[in-house]
């Protein structure tokens, strides 16, 4: 096998990573600033006093062992305080100004307290508790008492947690990460594995299969891997046949050229003879050549079709009257029934090449005195909005048939059923005839005749829309009449 390998998904997961990082990392950067920004709003209207959840906390704490326990209690709350800060909360007396335990009480803390009570009324921060004996006590947190941290930066959270919150971070980005890289890597594993080997000459490969109920769009990009091999593999399997079929084909007559010069060499007076033999040998070379041409150019490029008009009843008339003049003197006749005005899209010239092909195959196999039938209608006659009319083409001779195991193969290229030694063909004239129909978006099929001969059927899309070439044709002829 030759290509780089593919590696591990390390590029794919560390880019994943990094922008999973980076965006996760703006996310969280982002609402801590923007909390920060409203706790600091909070903290300019009392810089002294804490405020946060975490001061809130210790407050109602506070506000409850005191409202219920009482000053000794509260005390003992204080005391026997195993926590791995001692408790920040103030417990201060409004008549004394005095805290229960006798710590420090910063005096614009106090004030800023007190004013907050007084203005918007009591809060989970700042609380006003009246004890047993009925005696006022203000709790809050004074900064002073919180650990040291950045000059007027409300305490909402510790540097332990700050590091916890990059750790999960971290952490979450680098799992997150790796999920969706290997979630991405295995289908791009399986098709760059299928694509060295399709490179490698296995046409047979696909990868739709591997990636068992996937839907979304790695499974539609397999898909049309899928696709393109098989396109790839019908193409280059019909080329390899082709050439293969083409050089058989070759062999015959150039070995019958290399015969009859060899006679013209040791027998002078069979010259003219053997010249006609070239003659038709050279003949029979050319036309073959000229078909394989006509077929190669068919499969290669079938998109190459200009947009005329073509009005398959004209065509049809053109292709009979040409075909009858050889039918009459042979004794035998062509009938044709056909719609009025059934416009389909393509080349003219292509389309009469096919039409001409089987109706001149139909009057070759039909006895003498007998019909060619050709019927040209639309399908359904009356179609509805949207609903895309057919044109039917049905070209039935009154010959001895085609068996009806060879009604399918008679379209391969090459093939020439039990009867067609006395027509000195290649095999390639229905290959082309299908070709050049397929290639118009159209179908062609055989079928036995009602008669008992062979009939072809042909169905062509019929334009929808009046075709601006038509109408040029009539403006034209109207102006030059």
């Amino acid at each position: 096998m030759t290509g780089r390998q593919l590696s591990l998904p390390g590029r794919l997961f560390l880019k994943i990573f990094l922008a999973l990082w980076l965006a996760i990392g703006s996310i969280v950067y982002s609402v801590d600033h923007v909390v920060n920004a409203l706790f600091q709003a909070e903290l300019a209207k009392s810089p002294e006093l804490s405020i946060g959840y975490r001061a809130e906390l210790a407050t109602m704490l506070v506000a409850a062992n005191l409202q219920h326990g009482g000053l000794a209690d509260t005390r003992q709350l204080f005391l026997e305080w195993s926590g791995r800060r001692p408790l920040p909360v103030l417990v201060v007396d409004e008549e004394t100004g005095a805290d229960i335990l006798g710590r420090s009480v910063p005096p614009f803390a106090l004030v800023q307290a007190q004013q907050l009570l007084e203005g918007v009324g009591p809060s989970n921060a700042v609380q006003r508790v009246n004890d047993k004996d009925g005696r006022a006590h203000v709790l809050f947190v004074p900064l002073a008492l919180l650990p040291a941290s950045p000059p007027r930066q409300h305490v909402y959270k510790t540097p332990d947690s700050s590091r916890i919150e990059l750790v999960a971070m971290t952490l979450a980005s680098f799992l997150f990460a790796f999920g969706l890289a290997w979630y991405l890597f295995r289908p791009i594993r399986h098709l760059h594995e299928a694509s060295q080997r399709f490179a490698g000459g296995e046409l047979q490969t696909r990868v739709a299969p591997l990636l068992g109920r996937r839907s979304d769009e790695l499974a539609d990009l397999a898909n049309d891997f899928d696709e393109m091999a098989e396109r790839l593999q019908a193409t280059i399997d019909g080329k390899t046949r082709l050439l293969h079929d083409v050089s058989h084909e070759l062999r015959s007559p150039l070995t019958r050229l290399q015969v009859a010069l060899e006679i013209a060499r040791r027998s002078p007076e069979k010259t003219g003879r053997m010249l006609d033999r070239i003659e038709h040998e050279v003949g029979r070379l050319d036309r073959l050549l000229g078909e394989t041409l006509a077929l190669s150019r068919l499969e290669s490029d079938p998109d190459s079709l200009g947009g005329d008009c073509v009005n398959l009843t004209e065509l049809l008339e053109d292709v009979i009257a040409d075909a009858r003049f050889e039918a009459t003197q042979q004794g035998k006749s062509i009938v044709l029934k056909a719609d009025d005005d059934v416009i389909v899209a393509g080349r003219p010239e292509l389309l009469h090449s096919a039409f001409e092909n089987v109706v001149r195959n139909g009057v070759l196999h039909t006895p003498a005195g007998a019909t060619v039938t050709i019927k040209l209608y639309k399908s359904p006659p009356v179609q509805r909005d949207g609903e895309q009319a057919w044109a039917t083409l049905r070209v039935c001779d009154s010959g001895s048939g085609v068996p009806s195991d060879e009604l399918e193969t008679i379209f391969e290229p090459f093939y020439r059923g039990r009867g067609a030694s006395k027509t000195g063909g290649h095999g390639l004239g229905l290959s082309i005839v299908r070709r050049a129909i397929e290639a118009h978006g159209g179908t062609v099929s055989a079928g036995e005749a009602p008669a008992g001969g062979l009939c072809v059927i042909f169905r062509l899309p019929v334009l929808q829309i009046d075709c601006p070439a038509c109408i040029r044709e009539e403006n034209t002829a109207d102006a030059e009449g």
